[in-house]
């Protein structure tokens, strides 16, 4: 397909394409019910099919070569929003991801290049996540998700994949936040939470919350 023949997906477009593309980094695949909950609405996706940004699949849904460009595109604006909110304007990281949710879309290139070099080419977002450019951008190897981990695992949060304003201000206000240490206490049967030590705190993790907290084990 002709590139220039293709529109421009709207920004609820482009809110399916990041949804998926986070899915992505965490290896996984979702269905058309897995996001419409990530979005708390159901999305209309046959935009995005005929345009040739996203492929159904039965009922799974994958990003095409086109879509993956344009959602890695979105992810590199955002994070790069919010690592200038944090890192110069001082937001804490719930208030620099609502800034970044609103001006993901109107991020242009030349000023995408310009946030680049003000903050010195950064490798990922106040949260830990890559960010994308044309040859990197893929999430460290060795990361395990705290859903994975056995009982009495050691590591350090790597990154945060939950980013949406109120689970950021719920893990900040536990201090579960990049490069802080932790040890996984139990996994609790039949899909429970992770039970969670933070120096002398212990935390009951919600099972979907701790598949997106990623450590590097020690």
């Amino acid at each position: 397909m002709d590139k220039q023949a293709v529109a421009t997906p709207t920004e609820a477009a482009e809110m399916i394409l990041l949804t998926l593309a986070r899915a992505e980094e965490n290896g996984v695949t979702l269905t058309r019910d897995d996001l419409a909950r990530e979005l708390d609405t159901s999305p209309d996706l046959q935009p995005l099919i005929s345009q040739a940004f996203i492929s159904l699949d039965g009922d799974t849904l994958t990003l095409t070569p086109a879509g993956r460009e344009r959602a890695r595109t979105l992810l590199r604006r955002h994070r790069l929003v919010e690592r200038h909110a944090t890192d110069v304007l001082g937001l804490d990281w719930t208030r620099a991801h609502e800034r970044a949710d609103r001006l993901e879309h109107t991020v242009s290139a030349e000023e995408e290049r310009a946030l680049n070099e003000q903050l010195g080419n950064p490798a990922t977002c106040p949260h830990g996540n890559p960010i994308p450019d044309a040859l990197t951008g893929q999430p460290r190897a060795g990361l395990v998700s705290l859903a994975e981990c056995a009982a009495h695992t050691r590591g350090v949060i790597a990154r945060i994949n939950a980013e949406t304003p109120e689970a950021l201000r719920h893990l900040a206000t536990l201090g579960l936040l990049p490069q802080v240490a932790l040890v996984v206490e139990n996994q609790a049967p039949f899909g429970g939470p992770v039970l969670v030590r933070v120096g002398h705190s212990h935390y009951a993790l919600g099972r979907e919350l701790a598949a997106r907290i990623w450590i590097a084990p020690e």
